[in-house]
């Protein structure tokens, strides 16, 4: 069996990925527990490999390894600080669990504004560029003015100070609602496409892995009588998951 399992390990490899594939995309036609049954694999094996991450990247190296190996022994404490957590399952011990996070949102906020400081605060200074001089083109003059136009068209229609009655703030404002409209836009486009992506990726693996592999495996009778079986499953229960609601309706 072992000899088996590893003369046959691509193929295996292959047909999971496949099954998976096929499962998670099944959710598309209605929802059945078949989808159920692999969104919980994943789930389980994305939970099984943060821990294993967590456990081989962080904890072990950065607080097991110190405290047994390396003899810094008040890495201890931080076992302490971390079961402060588990407190929030007592409802008499609750607060204990409420300081460690306290102190967990302070030091993630304080991280966030640096962050936000160092990152963006450059970013909005390099924006303010000067439209002529420095062997400036006409087009590179018109690509800072139409970005001029864009950004302070768009802050006056958050611009509550004076109101937008006057004509000229409110075509303004107004012109400033649809450039953040194209903005969000854009924005959603390239969440579509981001799924596009992982859509073509599974595509690609589908053709150019999959479908040669299945190809191979056709000649074997056993082969083709387990995919004759699992089809059948397959497709009965697909057809009594979306059969289900509907009686339920009736």
């Amino acid at each position: 069996m072992a000899n088996w399992l590893s003369a046959h390990t691509s193929a295996i490899t292959i047909w999971c990925g496949a099954i998976s594939t096929f499962a998670i995309y099944s959710v598309l036609y209605a929802e059945n527990k078949f989808y159920r049954f692999f969104e919980h694999v994943f789930i389980g094996l994305a939970s099984g490999y943060g821990m294993y991450v967590t456990w081989n990247e962080v904890v072990y190296p950065k607080w097991w390894k110190l405290m047994v190996n390396d003899g810094q022994w008040y890495w201890v404490f931080a076992a302490v600080l971390g079961s402060m957590f588990y407190f929030m399952y007592s409802r008499k011990h609750a607060w204990v669990s409420r300081v460690i996070f306290g102190l967990f949102m302070g030091l993630g906020a304080g991280g966030a504004f640096r962050e936000f400081y160092q990152i963006y605060f450059p970013q909005i200074g390099a924006s303010m560029k000067p439209i002529t001089g420095g062997g400036m083109t006409v087009w590179d003059t018109l690509n800072i003015v139409v970005f001029y136009v864009i950004l302070f068209a768009s802050m006056s229609y958050f611009f509550f100070s004076f109101d937008h009655k006057s004509s000229a703030i409110k075509h303004t404002a107004m012109a400033g609602r649809w450039f953040l409209m194209i903005g969000f836009g854009a924005m959603f486009g390239a969440t579509v496409m981001g799924r596009m992506t992982l859509f073509i990726g599974r595509f690609n693996f589908l053709v150019n892995d999959w479908a040669p592999q299945a190809r191979s495996d056709w000649s074997s009778g056993i082969f083709r009588a387990l995919v004759s079986l699992f089809a059948l499953v397959l497709i009965v229960m697909i057809v009594r998951a979306v059969r289900r609601p509907k009686a339920k309706h009736e």
